[in-house]
């Protein structure tokens, strides 16, 4: 069962990633402009407000300094300092913004964009922006109206993605986007959200608006369900020392009688499985 863990609540929780350098959990509260660190040995949350919404980032080769996919664009951010420098706009048509990504084996960072107005279009794209050359590609696959669930298995070979309006995971091999293909479909009230690869190569998938988050065998069965007190989860990451302790991220956004759950990070002590250690941006800095 997941429960909150302290009472730091974000409109849109997302992007969870642990720090093996610094002992942090980093995370986003996307419309909240602000990113966040538990310390999980003294609970202290640290807090980093931005000058727009941070969809997803990930670490790189100082450990103080993240890559960061803001809503305009991509580029590096100096913990210390605050300083921001700008890599590349965010790619795509107007009034879209980054969303889900995360890194790929070979420390590309692979990312999302979605439209930012309401109600959603389909017009978002899966993209990757090349660690040598820092240039932007768009990736191959279809446009996506929600684009979530960015992973990569263990080899690297193949790539998991998600249009969460679908209710569907999809996947393709890696890096050639052939053999596009469902890999999940959900049944029930959720969709797919963030999604992570544990040290089997299993996938967990945590459900919005299902309260709870799955892990999936790498045929796409459903291997373990964990409930969740909060309705909207968002984005599973184990962490800690050995990557025993599983997070999810979780959104109180769009809710009429949110709970003292919804927003909060969650975490679980399933102690059975354990996580990877989160590939870095392997750009230059």
């Amino acid at each position: 069962m997941f429960e909150p863990i302290n009472d730091t609540i974000s409109l849109l929780g997302e992007c969870p990633i642990w720090c093996d350098r610094t002992n942090q959990l980093f995370w986003t509260d996307i419309p909240g402009c602000q990113l966040r660190a538990l310390d999980p040995i003294s609970g202290d949350v640290r807090h980093w407000s931005l000058s727009e919404s941070l969809g997803s980032f990930a670490l790189t080769a100082d450990k103080n300094v993240l890559l960061m996919g803001l809503a305009s664009g991509l580029g590096y951010y100096n913990l210390t300092n605050g300083h921001f420098t700008k890599i590349a706009a965010s790619p795509g048509v107007t009034s879209t913004r980054i969303n889900d990504g995360r890194c790929d084996r070979a420390g590309n960072f692979v990312f999302s964009t979605m439209y930012a107005g309401d109600p959603v279009q389909p017009v978002g794209r899966f993209h990757r922006l090349n660690a040598v050359t820092l240039e932007i590609e768009t990736l191959d696959l279809p446009e996506v109206t929600i684009a979530n669930s960015i992973c990569f298995s263990l080899d690297g070979s193949t790539m998991y993605y998600a249009d969460s309006m679908q209710g569907c995971i999809f996947c393709c091999d890696y890096p050639s986007l052939q053999n596009q293909r469902l890999f999940a479909k959900i049944d029930g009230l959720g969709a797919p959200d963030g999604s992570g690869i544990d040290e089997e190569g299993f996938l967990w998938n945590a459900e919005w608006g299902g309260s709870r988050v799955f892990r999936y065998t790498q045929d796409g069965t459903i291997d373990r369900i964990i409930e969740s007190s909060s309705v909207q989860m968002t984005c599973p990451v184990f962490a800690g020392p050995s990557y025993e302790t599983l997070y999810c991220t979780s959104a109180k956004v769009g809710l009429d009688t949110p709970t003292d759950s919804d927003g909060a990070l969650m975490k679980s002590e399933i102690l059975a499985y354990t996580g990877l250690p989160e590939v870095k941006f392997a750009g230059r800095l």
